[in-house]
């Protein structure tokens, strides 16, 4: 493992997520690392924290490159879900709505989330969450969360940056950028993520509980109604309206032959049809 830059004491050792902080300089890729402690199962990784102050490879969905300089939240925990199988997509749902709901508390921004988990304001991409699994129904099954969050960056150098990199289809921006003059303290953020996340992974053991937690998902959705355009591997496939979400996160569409299609994170992209 690379050398620990310090440990970090969040108040959270009575808790499963967060008992562990692992705090970096300089990491590649927080995923990566946090990935690799859960795929050798190393004792006690389940709930561990790795945070980096910033990253050389950060990455979003489909391994595309995410800038992680000095200045944003750049973070991932393992989690070993005690939930039925049909339930592993809700682990992006309770992300998004843990980092949307933490944000907006502590900054005082009404952001919103475009699915399956980006995190908007005023449409400019502010935060975004990464999934990666390995899910056998053993004892070695994990989900790695990773969370990037722009907090007080030069969102100049990231919008130009960006021109040439198709992460982004929108311009980007930062929490300092939107509230300024107000500093905002990137660790309890962390916490309010963790414990929110842990809070909400909690009750999704109990099936009653999933169409509440959906119901909070929609209130922060920002794609309900609106018509959009279909992408997988990068080529467009349809163009559709976005209809509902299901009790386990899907997204159900209704396609212009007004036949109807339900799809989940990871499949494919979709953009607003403006």
């Amino acid at each position: 493992m690379e050398e620990i830059y310090k440990r970090i004491e969040l108040g959270l050792r009575n808790h499963v997520i967060g008992k562990q902080i692992y705090h970096y300089k300089k990491l590649k890729s927080t995923q990566l690392l946090a990935i690799s402690l859960a795929e050798n199962n190393i004792k006690n990784e389940e709930g561990t924290v790795i945070l980096a102050d910033q990253q050389d490879e950060g990455r979003g969905r489909g391994k595309k490159k995410w800038s992680s300089p000095i200045g944003g939240l750049w973070m991932s925990l393992i989690i070993k879900p005690r939930i039925e199988f049909t339930k592993f997509n809700m682990i992006s749902v309770i992300s998004a709505i843990s980092v949307c709901e933490s944000i907006n508390r502590i900054s005082k921004l009404k952001t919103s989330i475009r699915w399956p988990n980006d995190v908007l304001f005023n449409n400019k991409k502010l935060a975004g969450i990464l999934i990666d699994s390995s899910i056998n129904n053993s004892n070695h099954d994990y989900v790695v969360i990773g969370i990037g969050i722009n907090i007080d960056i030069d969102i100049s150098k990231i919008n130009l940056s960006n021109a040439s990199n198709s992460i982004l289809s929108r311009k980007v921006t930062s929490i300092q950028n939107e509230i300024k003059g107000r500093a905002i303290d990137r660790f309890m953020l962390m916490k309010q993520i963790l414990e929110k996340i842990e809070l909400y992974l909690s009750l999704l053991e109990y099936d009653k509980y999933n169409s509440i937690i959906i119901g909070i998902y929609k209130q922060l959705f920002d794609t309900l109604g609106k018509k959009i355009i279909v992408y997988q591997d990068g080529f467009k496939k349809y163009n559709a309206t976005v209809k509902d979400i299901d009790n386990y996160g899907g997204l159900i569409l209704e396609r212009d032959d007004n036949s109807l299609e339900k799809i989940y994170s990871g499949q494919i992209s979709i953009r607003e049809n403006n």
